[in-house]
């Protein structure tokens, strides 16, 4: 098929990169630089911010939008905010409104009457609950987020669960994994089931596991309880191993279903983010050299590959139906990447090409889709004709990390080089850079393939006819999806050596809350935070103080244990020996951005995403 021939293209191209220079700037992406000051565009974020929070209704919800998990990504950007610029501009916004919202809904659900309860809705509601308390220092929000994660964690397959189905898979889940067709196995340990409520149902998905190791990350650091790392690290093991994780594409698959081996083989840069924001949590935290290469190399496919990105860089809707709210994967992915650059900041190569890609969507942002307060859903554009909380919910993640990415005193952005060429700063080198004979000799085979390769997609072009939409997640409900496959042959990823506990950067900082007693959402009480002794502060980078100014002087937060975990759970931790890849030497950009240019004109028109590849 055409769009196979496509992904070949694409994943060669790919290929080149990371053989020359995996986070070398492409010369496409044209202006790299902004003149506007941190102080302009936090006025952006500020502004874009008011316009929302003036159409919140009496529910919590938006005059326009009702979904959970939008909710959910419109109080975290309200919070973020804060955090990142230091002030409680909406403390009274995001506080009392998430408290009446989970007062009248259930968070698992998505705000509809009689939709499917999802893990996925109620830990990216955690994740809101978080960082509501790291912004403004109310323990109770600590303590809803523990508790979800707890909640959440019912759902979580063991190694006891794979070793003994039959006594050791709770009774909530009546599917036979003893007569499965043999997905259920150590690749199966460290996922969530998706549907709390679904006995049969065996559909795991990134939006889950993703937001579910990151927050495991955040409450490792915010009580330094070693549960919170063992189950995170099991389920960064998950993500990163063949059942979610294509590692020739370095890309993730957004479902699975893990008791028929299907595989649901959509793209979007949402559930790549979903991936890229708990790797940099873990990769901080644990200094794992392996976890380093491997964000690094996650990094860069997200940022070039022409599934979501145009030659320019700007990103793109995929069409891909996967998560509940499609228009707002491209901000989970620009929030994953502000991530990165707050854990990184002195990884020069990273740093910059992580900058330079949040500066291409903030210029074309604001230069394209905004008109006044109000943003829209593309990013290139055009402008909105009126008001839509979509628009300037993806624009505040925007907003957010393009203002964060200045320091507080900074007039306007330096002007990154094209081709980095600097050390990954804060880990040491174990490898050499590669010769430029093997690197020229590299490039100039990969093209000679290319060219071939691109004849064949004009033949199949004209040959074939190009494939059906992406294909939904598949459930009990929709039956079996079309574009699934029996899972790729297994190959252990190297992320399971005992650990050691270096101090990290923590970009957050210790925050201190209230002790007010817990919200209620509908269905679950959540109590106050017991009293306990502050957890010891971890070694924080100087540009990363900015972020860190302290929450109301309130008594310190406690290193209070989530519930305990069932003690089958096997102890599982990651090498801790600093290390990253060493940069390659920068390359010839404009050949292979022209060869993938030549290919996207062929298969897709401008704003439309390349077709979707399958089996």
């Amino acid at each position: 098929m055409a769009h196979r021939v496509a992904l070949l293209v694409v994943g060669l191209v790919s290929a080149v990169r990371v053989l020359a220079q995996d986070l070398a700037i492409p010369t496409a992406w044209g202006s790299i630089t902004s003149g506007d000051t941190r102080a302009t565009r936090e006025g952006y974020a500020n502004s874009a911010a008011q316009a929302l929070v003036s159409h919140i209704a009496s529910n919590g919800s938006l005059s326009d939008q009702a979904n959970g998990q939008a909710l959910a990504s419109f109080y975290t950007t309200l919070a973020l905010q804060d955090l990142l610029s230091g002030n409680q501009t909406w403390k009274s916004a995001v506080t009392n409104n998430v408290q009446t919202w989970i007062g009248k809904n259930d968070i698992f659900g998505n705000g509809t009457a009689g939709a499917k309860r999802t893990n996925s809705n109620g830990i990216q509601w955690a994740l809101t609950f978080y960082y509501a308390y790291k912004a403004y220092g109310d323990s109770s929000f600590l303590t809803l987020a523990q508790n979800t994660w707890d909640t959440t964690y019912t759902d979580f397959i063991t190694a006891d669960m794979v070793a003994n189905a039959k006594t050791s898979i709770p009774p909530t889940r009546n599917i036979t994994f003893n007569e499965s067709t043999g997905c259920f196995d150590s690749r199966a340990v460290g996922g969530i089931f998706w549907l709390p409520d679904v006995p049969d149902n065996a559909q795991i998905q990134m939006d889950t596991v993703g937001p579910f190791a990151t927050l495991a990350g955040y409450l490792y650091e915010a009580t330094k309880n070693e549960t919170y790392k063992t189950i995170g690290l099991l389920t960064m093991d998950f993500m990163g191993s063949t059942v979610m994780y294509n590692g020739t594409s370095n890309l993730n698959f957004p479902a699975i279903d893990i008791h028929a081996c299907l595989l649901n083989r959509g793209n979007s840069p949402g559930f790549q983010g979903w991936y890229i924001q708990p790797l940099s949590i873990w990769a901080n935290i644990t200094s794992d050299s392996d976890f380093t290469k491997r964000l690094r190399q996650v990094v860069s496919t997200a940022a070039h590959t022409s599934l979501w990105t145009e030659a320019d860089g700007v990103l793109l809707d995929t069409g891909a139906n996967i998560s509940d709210n499609p228009w707002d994967d491209k901000a989970i992915m620009v929030r994953a990447l502000g991530e990165v650059l707050r854990r990184f900041p002195s990884s020069s190569d990273l740093a910059t090409f992580v900058e330079a890609f949040i500066t291409v969507q903030y210029s074309r942002l604001t230069t394209n889709a905004r008109s006044g307060d109000n943003y829209g859903t593309v990013i290139f554009g055009p402008s909105p004709q009126a008001y839509n909380s979509n628009g300037n919910i993806i624009a505040l993640d925007i907003l957010n990390a393009a203002f964060d990415s200045l320091p507080h005193n900074a007039s306007a952005t330096s002007a990154p080089s094209s081709t980095s060429s600097g050390s990954a700063g804060d880990s040491k080198s174990n490898s050499s850079s590669p010769p430029i004979g093997a690197i020229v000799g590299g490039v100039m085979g990969g093209l000679a393939v290319l060219g071939a390769l691109a004849g064949a997609a004009v033949w199949y072009r004209r040959k074939h006819r190009r494939a059906g939409p992406a294909h939904e997640p598949f459930d009990k409900d929709d039956g079996a999806d079309g574009a699934a496959e029996p899972f790729m042959s297994y190959r252990p990823e190297p992320f399971t050596d005992e650990p050691s506990q270096p101090s990290h950067y923590d970009p957050w900082g210790n925050a201190s809350g209230s002790t007010s007693a817990g919200p209620t959402s509908a269905g679950y009480s959540y109590p106050p935070l017991a009293a306990a002794g502050a957890a010891g502060a971890a070694t924080m980078h100087p540009k990363l103080a900015r972020m860190n100014a302290p929450p109301p002087p309130t008594r310190s937060i406690s290193a209070t244990a989530p519930s305990a975990p069932p003690s089958e759970v096997p102890s599982q931790s990651t090498q801790h020996d600093a290390g990253s890849t060493s940069p390659g030497q920068s390359q010839p950009e404009n050949i292979p951005e022209l060869v993938r240019g030549l290919v996207n004109n062929m298969l897709r028109e401008h704003g439309a995403a390349p077709p979707e590849y399958d089996g």
